[in-house]
C-alpha cells in the first residue's frame, strides 16, 4: 500500500499519515511555503555570507561576471582573455543584475555573486512542495521538500556562485510539470503545466546548456521502456512549446554568434558534444559508480531509507507516479554513468526531488513502531554521532587547528541531532527520524560551511593575504593599487586581491615596481635576482604568513614586501618569518 492506482488519478493518499501538526501546516500552503523559506534561509545564508571565495570554478564565474559588468559588455563575458564557449550566458546575467544592484564597492564581495544561486535553490525547494502536493498530499510534499532542502549536495550548490544552483530550479520545475502531465486525467488537462514545462526547458538551456533536455529525454526513454506508451506526450503541445523554449534559450546562441562569429567555432566535435551536456567538465572520465556514490553520499539523511523507498516504488511500478519517479532516477543515473563527463557533485542533485518524494511517501505510509523496513540503513545512534565527530576532527586535523568555543558547541549539537535522528529511526518512529534528520543536516551545513570552514584561515590563501595586508597596510587599497603576486595563480588571487595578471613573474614586478609585492618562499631567490638585475632592492619586509593551497595540495609561505610605503604600511611580525619558512618544503612546486 502507500500508492493507490493512479493510472487516471492525480494524487496519492497516505495510509497512516504524518504528524497532525505537519498535515495542518501543509494544509495552509502559504504558511508551509514560509516554513520552507525559513528553513532554506537558515541553512543557506550562513555559508553564503561567511564562506570565502572558493577556487576555482566559483571564482572564475564571479570574476567573469565582475569584468563583464565593469566593461559594460553584457554580450561578451570573458575570464581575462578566455572565452568559455561551453558556459551559457544566463548565469552571468543573473549574477550581473545583482552586482549592479549591489554597487561597484561590493563587486569583489563573493556573497553578491552567490545570491542568484541561493534564491534559485530556495525556489526549487518551494517548487517541489507546490507542484508535488496535488499528487502525493501536502504533508508528504512538505516533508519531501524539507529532505531535499538539506541534502549536502543541494546545500553545496546553494552556497557557490556557479550555474548548477541556478539550473536546479528549471530542472525541478520541468520534471514535476512533466510528472503532473503524465498522470493527468485526460488530454485536456495540463495546458498551463505544458507551458510551464517548456518555459523551464528554455530557462534550463540558457543557464546550463542541455542539462534539462537531457534529464527529460533520459526519463522519457526509461519511461517508454517501462510502459511502451508515448500517446500522452501530445499533452506537452510541442508545436507551441518548442518555439517558446527556443525563444527563451536563444540568447545563448546570440552570444555565441557574437563572440565566435559562427556559434561554437573552434571546438572539435567531442568538445562540442560535451559542452552541450552542461557547463561543468572534468579532465578525466569518472570511474564507474562515481555518480551512484555521489548520489548516496549527497542525499543524506534520505540515504538511510533510500533502498526500501525505491523497493516500494518498484513494487508499485504499475502506478504512474511510482513509475515516473523510478524512470526519473534510473534514466538519468544511467546517462550519467554511461555518457556524462560532468562532476558527480554537481550533477546528481536533479534526481533528489524524485528520491525525496520516494522517501517521504514511505515515511507517510509507515505506522509508528512497526518493524523497520527491509534494507534500511539507519545507523546505530552512537555510530551516527561518531560519524559527525570524526568528520569534523578530520577537518581540524588536516589544518592542524582546534575548534573555537562556538564551533565546538555547534559540532556537539550536530552530533546530538544525528544521534537523536538515528535513535528515533531505530525505534520505528520514521516521522521523528525524518524531521530530526532535517534538523541534523541543517545544523551540519551551518556548522561546516558557516562556522568551521570560514574560521580556518589557512584554507583560504587569497583571503588570508587580504587580511594580512589590511593589518600591515591599513591605508593601502588592495583592489585599486597595483600589487605583485608571486606563488598564487589561483583565480582568487585576482578576484579577491585585485592582483594584476601582468605582475605574476619576478621580471614583470622588477619592471613595474608596484608598491606592494606578495612573494611565496619558493620564488624569493628568483625574485631577488630579478630585482638585482633591475638595479632595485627587494623591498622592506613587512610581515609574512603561512597558508595552504587546497587546489594544488601544498603549503605556502608568503613574504609581504613593500617599496616606498612609509605612511601606508608598518612592519609586523617579520621576525617569525624565517622560522615559518624554514619548516616548509621549498623543493615542491606549488604554482
Amino acid at each position: 500500500m502507500g500508492c493507490q492506482d493512479v493510472t487516471d488519478a492525480t494524487h496519492i493518499e497516505p495510509v497512516h499519515g504524518l504528524p497532525e501538526w505537519l498535515e495542518r501546516l501543509a494544509g495552509r500552503p502559504m504558511m508551509a511555503g514560509l516554513a520552507l523559506l525559513a528553513l532554506c534561509l537558515a541553512v543557506y545564508l550562513p555559508g553564503v555570507l561567511r564562506l570565502p571565495a572558493v577556487d576555482r570554478t566559483e571564482v572564475v564565474y564571479a570574476e567573469t561576471t565582475r569584468d563583464m559588468v565593469a566593461r559594460q559588455a553584457w554580450l561578451d563575458p570573458r575570464f581575462g582573455d578566455v572565452v568559455h564557449q561551453f558556459r551559457p550566458i544566463g548565469t552571468y546575467w543573473a549574477q550581473g543584475v545583482v552586482v549592479v544592484a549591489a554597487g561597484p564597492e561590493l563587486s569583489r564581495s563573493i556573497p553578491v555573486y552567490r545570491v542568484p544561486g541561493m534564491i534559485a535553490v530556495t525556489l526549487a525547494v518551494l517548487a517541489l512542495y507546490w507542484l508535488a502536493a496535488p499528487l502525493v498530499g501536502g504533508g508528504t510534499a512538505l516533508l519531501a521538500a524539507g529532505l531535499f532542502a538539506v541534502t549536502p549536495l543541494t546545500v553545496l550548490v546553494s552556497q557557490l556562485a556557479i550555474t548548477e544552483g541556478l539550473s536546479l530550479l528549471p530542472s525541478v520545475v520541468a520534471m514535476l510539470a512533466l510528472l503532473r502531465i503524465y498522470v493527468a486525467r485526460d488530454e485536456n488537462d495540463g495546458r498551463v503545466l505544458a507551458l510551464l514545462f517548456w518555459a523551464a526547458v528554455g530557462f534550463g538551456i540558457v543557464l546550463n546548456a542541455l542539462l534539462v533536455p537531457i534529464l527529460v529525454v533520459a526519463t522519457l526513454v526509461a519511461l517508454f521502456v517501462m510502459d511502451r506508451d508515448i500517446a500522452w506526450l501530445k499533452r506537452l503541445r510541442p508545436l507551441i512549446g518548442v518555439p517558446i523554449a527556443l525563444a527563451i534559450a536563444s540568447p545563448w546562441l546570440f552570444v555565441r554568434a557574437h563572440q565566435d562569429g559562427v556559434p561554437f567555432s573552434g571546438m572539435d566535435w567531442t568538445d562540442f558534444i560535451e559542452a552541450l551536456g552542461g557547463s561543468q567538465d572534468m579532465k578525466l572520465r569518472a570511474m564507474p559508480g562515481t555518480f551512484v556514490f555521489a548520489m548516496l553520499l549527497g542525499f543524506l539523511p534520505g540515504t538511510a531509507l533510500l533502498a526500501p523507498a525505491m523497493l516500494k516504488l518498484w513494487n508499485a511500478r504499475e502506478q504512474r507516479i511510482a513509475k515516473f519517479l523510478l524512470a526519473w532516477v534510473i534514466g538519468y543515473l544511467a546517462y550519467l554513468e554511461l555518457l556524462s563527463s560532468k562532476p558527480g557533485t554537481y550533477t546528481v542533485q536533479v534526481m533528489f526531488p524524485a528520491l525525496a518524494l520516494g522517501v517521504a511517501m514511505l515515511v507517510a505510509t509507515y505506522a509508528d513502531r512497526q518493524s523497520l523496513p527491509r534494507w534500511h540503513a539507519i545507523p546505530w545512534p552512537p555510530l551516527a554521532a561518531l560519524f559527525v565527530l570524526l568528520l569534523f576532527a578530520g577537518v581540524y586535523g588536516f589544518v592542524g587547528a582546534w575548534p573555537g568555543v562556538l564551533a565546538a558547541l555547534m559540532i556537539i549539537a550536530t552530533a546530538g541531532l544525528f544521534f537523536a535522528s538515528a535513535q528515533a529511526g531505530r525505534a520505528g518512529h520514521l516521522n521523528d527520524w525524518a524531521l530530526s534528520g532535517i534538523a541534523a543536516l541543517g545544523f551540519f551545513a551551518v556548522t561546516l560551511l558557516g562556522i568551521v570552514f570560514p574560521s580556518l584561515d589557512r584554507l583560504w590563501p587569497a583571503e588570508q593575504i587580504r587580511r594580512t595586508v589590511s593589518a600591515a597596510c591599513p591605508a593601502y587599497n588592495t583592489t585599486a593599487d597595483q600589487m605583485g603576486l608571486l606563488g598564487l595563480r589561483e583565480p582568487s588571487g585576482h578576484f579577491v586581491l585585485g592582483a594584476s595578471r601582468s605582475l605574476q613573474t619576478p621580471e614583470a614586478i622588477a619592471t613595474a615596481q608596484p608598491k606592494l609585492r606578495i612573494v611565496e618562499a619558493r620564488w624569493m631567490e628568483r625574485y631577488a635576482k630579478a630585482m638585482a638585475a633591475a638595479g632595485e632592492q627587494p623591498g622592506t619586509q613587512l610581515t609574512c604568513l603561512s597558508t595552504y593551497n587546497v587546489m594544488r595540495g601544498c603549503p605556502l609561505n608568503f613574504f609581504v614586501l613593500g617599496r616606498d610605503v612609509a605612511g601606508l604600511c608598518a612592519p609586523l611580525n617579520s621576525d617569525a618569518c624565517a622560522q615559518s619558512v624554514s619548516s616548509s618544503d621549498l623543493s615542491k612546486g606549488c604554482d
